[in-house]
């Protein structure tokens, strides 16, 4: 099984806050609902499940006949406490169109 973050995209994301709502596994994302500080809540897919796997199958079957190659890792990417910090982009507002 696959974990992931459950992260506040409304509050903590925007003002460079970090933390965690919550763990929890692909498993439990796609069933439709999670529960996160003791609460249910309703989840929902941005993608097309069976099209990633159909996607995936037709990737193994590529590595597998040797049509995409794959290699060793060139670097590892960098840990929590490693120093190294991303740059925040600034968010531009969104004009309105004047009717």
């Amino acid at each position: 099984d696959i974990y992931t973050q459950v992260v506040d995209y409304s509050v903590n994301y925007p003002n460079c806050v970090g933390g965690s709502l919550g763990e929890v596994n692909y498993d439990e994302l796609r069933s439709g609902k999670i529960i996160i500080q003791g609460k249910e809540v309703p989840t929902g897919s941005l993608s097309s499940y069976p099209k990633a796997r159909e996607i995936s199958e037709e990737l193994k079957g590529w590595i597998r006949k040797g049509d995409f190659l794959l290699s060793e890792a060139v670097a590892p990417l960098p840990k929590v406490g490693s120093g190294y910090s991303f740059k925040m982009l600034k968010e531009k507002p969104i004009l309105k169109k004047k009717e």
